[in-house]
């Protein structure tokens, strides 16, 4: 086949001349992309909201133009007639940028996305996913066989990769030893995306990164969909975009953080009606009247040695997980506020979950219900919509989950005031922490599709650019406020401390810290509710899995948190019954005080540090077997391995998660000397991991330096 070759400093793209498919990119010697299926394709909607997709091979026309080691490939004729696709790809250093343009539509269909360009690899090697904070697939069957891929739509129930939300970045990487290709949106605006991989045949996948147009016509993008090939694994691919986004004006200050993060404590999840499920008949427990939680509170903060964050669940005064109404607390305001103080006078701090800016009709739990009100008040209006005009709820919705009603479309004035409003309650409690945007994941806002609510008919950026107005008048309040998941990169000012859900990663592979990597000197989160371990993993089979979790959100640098049953007891996580067997206390108590006094000791480093490609070589060591409930067995190391800079500083961090010692066998790169507390260490040195605790290697760049 005769294929246009445009070069840059280190790769070769190759594209038909035939058809405009990408054929391949070749980069020292390796072949990194297969030849593909299409270019492009759109999704267009006409005015019943009927779908149409349509496809670069659709297109009878054909013609392309070459200059200056850049191209120009353009399409027309078929099945609509008018319309002109057109892909600018321009070759810059270690780049290669595509520009797609779309103009022609007619006024019978609005355009909704554009998937373009498209990219074909090998099944082999694995692939980076940036989705619930970093997932490494290696496994592409898997996927499949969890979450099916799909164009992304309206309300499907467990969706893919969205951007800004459960994925978090606007790339994905795949490599094979150690070769690989990084594809990405380098988009300031923060568009809507689907940042995915979809089946193409037995042999390869397509990476996609499905962008949401909002209508536009002609559209063109206002930023470049960036190709580049590099060496190395899935850190390299986020150092990439970490010197990417360092430009972004979205981001706060590197080393901002709330006055509570400072402190370092371990949050202590916990609810005050019902034993530890979320749905069903729930009675007040023993940590209700608020105040009842005390003892057991300081108890075990004394324990783990660490200033504490209680954060409750089932507090509301409405109903559990009934947004958006959540004020008063359940009892009234009086026994949350002595418990507040209460917790203040001991040093500690009081949290509160929320359920996000859903609407509830009524409760699945209690009798709660805003039918005649909504009714009354015609709040039908202001919800989101389908595009055929439909009305759903994208999450907890139905008789047998936490409630039954809809979700509200935040760019209706009324939605906007009736969360601020909320949220200002809470702020004027004088609580600590409000994760008052659970369930909106990452921070996003579900799209909506409706013609009568002023903004345009299909997804675009006009939903980021609303979501991050409600966010900094929801901030205005002045309570530190979170979401479900890490921030996505462009919501991380307005929510700088959230509630990570990597645990989620393991339906579809390994969980990586990948946003840790990139955003880590931006923002330190929390370790999470754990929801859903007890679906995921075969808990008593490999009980070792409750340690490797804390050990590795310590390793990713986040604060750790616990999840309590009765009697002040840690859990294994959120909505597992409290009569299930719980973990061993005195291995986590005793795991999680280590690494939290260790973090408090070298705070610069996993508070405000940089995550970096490990300098040693490491052999030796443990590992465990992770089982989970579908019969899938992972093993992993028994220790984690992390390296962190702050300030010209270097430190490599070591982590025993269990409760035997480990012996390591390192070796240093040339002109770099290290020590361990005040022993210096030979180029080729043991380490000897105690259980259930990290060590520090320090790392010097001068060989001279006088350890």
């Amino acid at each position: 086949m005769s294929v246009i070759k445009l070069k840059n400093s280190n790769a070769e793209l190759f594209i038909s001349k035939t058809n405009g498919i990408i054929q391949g990119l070749c980069f020292d010697g390796t072949t990194a992309l297969v030849a593909g299926q299409e270019l492009f394709s759109f999704g267009l909607r006409d005015k019943s909201g009927n779908l149409h997709i349509h496809y670069g091979t659709g297109f009878a026309d054909f013609d392309y133009r070459i200059w200056r080691n850049n191209c120009q490939l353009c399409y027309g004729g078929g099945a609509l007639p008018g319309v002109e696709f057109r892909m600018r790809i321009e070759s810059k250093e270690k780049v290669f940028l595509f520009f797609p343009e779309l103009s022609g539509v007619s006024d019978d269909f609005i355009l909704e996305w554009i998937d373009a360009p498209q990219l074909f690899i090998p099944k082999d090697g694995k692939l980076f996913w940036p989705r619930t904070e970093g997932i490494l697939i290696d496994d592409f069957d898997l996927r499949e066989r969890t979450v099916p891929y799909h164009p992304l739509g309206f309300a499907e129930g467990s969706p893919g990769g969205r951007y800004p939300g459960n994925c978090q970045m606007q790339f994905l990487a795949h490599y094979h030893n150690e070769r690989g290709i990084y594809f990405a949106a380098h988009d300031f605006d923060h568009t809507p995306k689907a940042v995915e991989f979809a089946p193409a045949g037995d042999k390869m996948r397509r990476l996609s990164l499905q962008t949401f147009c909002g209508g536009a016509m002609p559209y063109y993008s206002r930023f470049p969909y960036v190709l580049s090939a590099y060496s190395g694994d899935w850190r390299d691919a986020c150092a990439i975009y970490r010197e990417y986004v360092a430009a972004d004006p979205a981001l706060p200050p590197k080393g901002f953080r709330p006055d509570l993060v400072k402190e370092s404590p371990v949050v202590l999840i916990y609810p005050v009606q019902g034993r530890g499920l979320d749905r069903g008949a729930m009675a007040d427990n023993e940590y209700f009247p608020y105040i009842e939680a005390l003892p057991a509170i300081l108890n075990l903060a004394g324990k783990i040695d660490s200033k504490v964050l209680a954060l409750l669940m089932h507090w509301e005064g409405t109903a559990p997980w009934a947004p958006p109404y959540v004020w008063p607390p359940l009892g009234g305001e009086k026994g949350l506020l002595h418990y507040r103080d209460e917790l203040h006078n001991n040093g500690h701090y009081l949290g509160v979950y929320c359920s996000g800016t859903a609407w509830t009709q009524k409760s699945s739990i209690n009798s709660y219900s805003r039918e005649a009100e909504c009714e009354k008040e015609n709040w039908y209006d202001d919800m989101i919509r389908g595009p055929k005009g439909e009305i759903n709820a994208y999450s907890c919705n139905g008789e047998t989950r936490q409630r039954i009603g809809f979700d509200l479309c935040l760019f209706r004035d009324r939605s906007r005031r009736t969360i601020i409003e909320e949220i200002e309650k809470l702020a004027g409690a004088g609580l600590d922490y409000v994760q008052f945007f659970d369930q909106n994941i990452g921070g996003e806002f579900n799209p909506c599709y409706s013609r009568e609510h002023g903004h345009p008919p299909a997804p675009g950026l006009w939903q980021t650019e609303t979501m991050k107005s409600l966010l900094a008048a929801s901030a205005a309040s002045g309570v530190l406020l979170g979401c479900e998941a890490a921030a996505a990169d462009c919501f991380i000012s307005e929510l700088p401390l959230n509630d990570l859900r990597n645990n989620f990663s393991w339906w579809f592979g390994l969980p990586v810290p990948g946003y840790a990597f990139v955003f880590h000197e931006y923002a330190n989160n929390f370790m999470g509710n754990q929801c859903g371990v007890g679906v995921l993993f075969d808990l008593l089979a490999s009980p070792e899995n409750i340690l490797y979790r804390l050990a590795y959100s310590f390793n990713a640098g986040d604060m750790l948190s616990l999840v309590l049953k009765d009697h002040g007891h840690i859990h294994w996580g959120w909505t597992l019954a409290w009569d299930f067997p719980e973990p061993d206390q005195d291995k986590i108590i005793k795991l999680v005080r280590n690494l939290n006094r260790f973090r408090r000791n070298f705070m610069g480093f996993m508070q405000t540090g940089r995550m970096e490609r490990s300098l040693l070589r490491v052999s030796g060591g443990r590992s465990i077997r992770l089982k989970m409930h579908a019969g899938r067995v992972c093993e992993v190391p028994g220790f984690f391995h992390n390296s962190w800079s702050d300030s010209g500083r270097r430190i490599e961090v070591f982590t025993n998660y269990l409760p035997v010692t480990q012996k390591l066998y390192c070796t240093l790169p040339q002109d770099v000397v290290a020590r361990t507390g005040n022993s210096p260490c030979k180029e080729n040195f043991e380490l000897s991991l105690p259980p259930l605790t990290a060590v520090a290697v320090e790392i010097y760049f001068d060989p001279q330096t006088k350890l």
